[in-house]
């Protein structure tokens, strides 16, 4: 648990299987209203609530990192 996967390629370039990628646990309490929101959102992406969450937080964090002139 706590586990995602990563497609890889053989050494021909070809598709192989997948590696295992470890991620950290966070345990997050928020409002009902919210997390009703982002249940929403995700199944209109095709997505899991925390992969919705996920995406959304590595979002904030690369606008974060860009110039504030770009911003």
């Amino acid at each position: 648990m706590g586990e995602s996967t990563e497609r890889t390629t053989s050494e021909d370039g070809a598709p192989g299987g997948r590696k295992k990628v470890e991620k950290k646990r966070l345990l997050l309490r928020i409002d009902p209203a919210l997390h009703n929101d982002l249940r929403v959102w995700a199944e209109d992406d095709f997505r899991s609530i925390n992969a919705q969450i996920e995406f959304l937080l590595k979002q904030a964090v690369a606008k974060r990192k860009e110039p504030k002139a770009n911003r």
